[in-house]
């Protein structure tokens, strides 16, 4: 495909926290082992959870004390432009810009109503896409691209699947009608986003899987045991729980952290970014996949935007009830997004220019971000 596949940032608008700095291990050593698309993998899940601590000072503080800065180039983006933005018309915006919209959110949350509204307003169709050109990439791509290529595609195409089969339960808990409204939009984003692989998989890569169950037994990514645990241990037990009990909403802002933090924030808007923008680099904008990718992303940033309100809220309600079940939930599941997309050939990252420092100093300092708009950060 020609094109730097895998690991990424959530936002890259040049003004995080932090950028620019090397990634240290406890004893202040600096780590520059390589790093897969959505995370990195580090020897010792503690090594991890320690950096992950250093980002912040106190176990919990009031939302939306942040600094201004942190929030002022994404501010002069024409968010309305991307907001209305069709197909083609994606090819032309950057996926830092439609990020900012999550920077927006937390200097002036919108709705719950304001977040369906949007989803109204910003719809597309799979089967507008054309991946003709993406085709002609395939053909011409090395061995090794193509590797890496169907490597990071898998880990999307599976979680896209096993995150639109875990999502009714929450619908079904949603402690307001506004939630309710605005997570049965999210379960028509993830099916789409499905869809979405699914034909790119057909028309680019191409298969002989007669129907999706058989495309998604066919590509199902040989991961290690951090990603089996996250897509088909905990995303079903967080769901599970909420089915058997819909009033409990520990469990509900258990399962929200888990889904809108982790695996969205942390781990898809991760690799999103990094994808689209590598093709941006590369003058790729025109193929169908990066408009199709940049809508994805369009769409998980109102989902991002979502889990935060609801985090934000429930810690503004509760801090001492609310703080430390968010906090537990962040530190058992950081081990596996770092341990989750380990490569099984590290050249899938090293040959496109990444190293885990750059992935895990980006990835850290975008959760940092959520987490002080929450209104608590990872100190013990």
């Amino acid at each position: 495909m020609g094109r730097r596949l895998g690991a990424g940032d959530e936002e890259g608008t040049g003004d995080e926290e932090g950028t620019g700095d090397e990634t240290r291990d406890e004893a202040g050593d600096i780590d520059d082992r390589t790093a897969g698309p959505f995370g990195v993998q580090l020897t010792a899940s503690r090594r991890t959870i320690a950096s992950a601590a250093r980002i912040s000072g106190e176990t919990w503080r009031r939302p939306g004390n942040y600094a201004p800065s942190t929030l002022s180039a994404s501010m002069a983006v024409d968010l309305d432009r991307i907001g209305r933005a069709n197909l083609k018309e994606l090819g032309d915006i950057r996926i830092d810009d439609v990020l900012s919209f999550i920077d927006r959110g937390i200097e002036n949350m919108p709705s719950y109503m304001d977040l369906y509204r949007r989803w109204e307003s910003q719809q597309w169709a799979v089967a507008d896409l054309d991946f003709t050109l993406d085709r002609q990439d395939w053909l011409n791509s090395t061995e090794l691209e193509r590797k890496s290529t169907l490597w990071s595609h898998r880990l999307f195409f599976n979680g896209e699947e096993r995150v639109t089969a875990t999502l009714a339960p929450f619908v079904w808990a949603a402690p307001t009608p506004e939630i309710e409204i605005f997570l049965s939009t999210q379960m028509v984003d993830e099916a789409r986003h499905t869809v979405f692989f699914q034909k790119w998989w057909h028309d680019v890569v191409g298969t002989e899987a007669k129907d999706l169950g058989a495309l998604l037994a066919e590509i199902r990514p040989n991961a290690n045991a951090g990603y089996n645990e996250l897509f088909y241990e905990r995303l079903p037990s967080a769901a599970q729980r909420l089915a058997s009990n819909p009033k409990d909403f520990d469990a509900f802002v258990e399962g929200v952290t888990i889904y809108h933090i982790i695996v969205e924030a942390t781990i898809a808007l991760t690799g999103q970014r990094f994808e689209l923008e590598s093709m941006r680099e590369l003058g790729s904008t025109d193929r169908g996949f990066y408009r199709g990718f940049t809508a994805v992303a369009r769409d998980e940033s109102r989902h991002v935007s979502f889990g935060i309100k609801v985090l934000q809220e429930a810690v503004r309600e509760n801090p001492e009830r609310f703080a430390p079940l968010i906090q537990r939930t962040l530190i058992e599941c950081l081990p596996l997004v770092t341990g989750t997309l380990d490569p099984p050939d590290p050249r899938y990252i090293t040959e496109f220019g990444h190293t885990e420092s750059e992935i895990l100093q980006f990835a850290f300092d975008s959760l940092n971000k959520r987490l002080r708009a929450i209104g608590i950060n990872l100190a013990a």
